[in-house]
């Protein structure tokens, strides 16, 4: 085991505030959902292990996770095992295809807006929590704003929410009538959408992994343990990050703005780490029927394409 990268994972773990339910929630989408989504209680109990949670912890996390309906538990004989909910399962499709897959849009200047005086009191708060999970902001009293959101997806959450019939969607257009107008539609971004707070946390995610990057790159081998935890911790830490991240027009942010050279890194990072974490993952990961399932194709398109050969050596 690498010493500086064991001393560089240990201060990284000691001094981040970590929570057990949601980096198992990371463990699940990186590795467990691939391998079809159901893994025992014991193999998690092992993969946590290496981060610092013990196995009271890891028990009282999955009960939460279960009571808000991410994950089902089962019992065969003595053993538990917990799958992934249908609804938790949209949820992994929905945050795969932010983490892994880069897609830019140009923007055409239009912007979206959902009128929500007309929303009953008691579903307000499930739209709006939702709509900023898309990736919407309050930019005043009942209207919450996007620019050039996916319409589909709009669509598709206003019918499984079933209020189709309680807004009122408009198109809206970003008027050029004099020089100074653009500043000013700066500022309204950057004070109704977290542009500042994000800005800090992608710099200090690039200062934290980069350390990691360049020992990675110095290590002559590169231990399995040692390679999962840099895995999981690098996509937990840029999960979070990215959740938050409403993935606003460049046009619209700092200039500079660091959420590509973030997405370099982490492409750049877990190319390096990812089949030798994987041998650790499959080392202990086991479902009802034994061994893990070999991954699912899919996997194999993250970041732009990760060779499949290297995992299944």
């Amino acid at each position: 085991m690498n010493p500086k990268l064991k001393q560089a994972i240990d201060d990284f773990i000691a001094k981040e505030v970590l929570s057990g339910t949601s980096l198992i929630m990371t463990v699940f989408g990186d590795c467990v959902y691939h391998h079809g989504g159901i893994i025992s209680l014991a193999s998690l109990i092992q993969l946590m292990d290496v981060f610092g949670f013990n196995e009271r912890s890891v028990r009282t996390a999955v009960f939460r996770l279960v009571q808000n309906g991410w994950l089902v538990s089962e019992k065969i004989g003595r053993t538990s095992y917990y799958r992934v909910t249908e609804t938790s399962r949209q949820r992994f499709v929905q945050a795969d295809a932010k983490i892994y897959n880069f897609t830019h849009i140009e923007w055409d200047q239009k912007w979206d807006l959902v009128l929500l005086s007309s929303v009953e009191l008691e579903n307000k708060l499930v739209l709006k929590k939702e709509l900023e999970w898309l990736g919407f902001a309050n930019i005043a009293s009942n209207v919450m704003a996007y620019p050039g959101c996916d319409h589909l997806k709009l669509q598709n959450l206003l019918l499984n929410l079933k209020m189709t019939d309680q807004v009122v969607i408009f198109k809206a257009e970003t008027l050029q009538l004099w020089q100074e107008s653009y500043p000013t539609v700066k500022r309204m971004v950057e004070t109704n959408w977290p542009v500042a707070e994000l800005h800090a946390r992608y710099d200090k995610f690039i200062k934290d992994f980069r350390e990691f990057m360049n020992l990675v790159e110095n290590a002559d081998d590169l231990d399995a343990i040692q390679a999962f935890q840099i895995r999981i911790l690098l996509i937990h830490q840029y999960r979070r990050i990215l959740l938050k991240d409403p993935d606003l027009p460049s046009e619209l942010l700092p200039s500079h703005w660091l959420s590509l050279n973030a997405r370099n890194l982490s492409s750049n990072l877990y190319q390096l780490v990812v089949a030798t974490g994987e041998e650790f993952f499959m080392q202990y990961a086991r479902t009802s029927e034994g061994a893990m399932p070999p991954l699912h194709p899919q996997f194999y398109k993250r970041f732009g394409g990760i060779k499949q050969e290297e995992l299944t050596d």
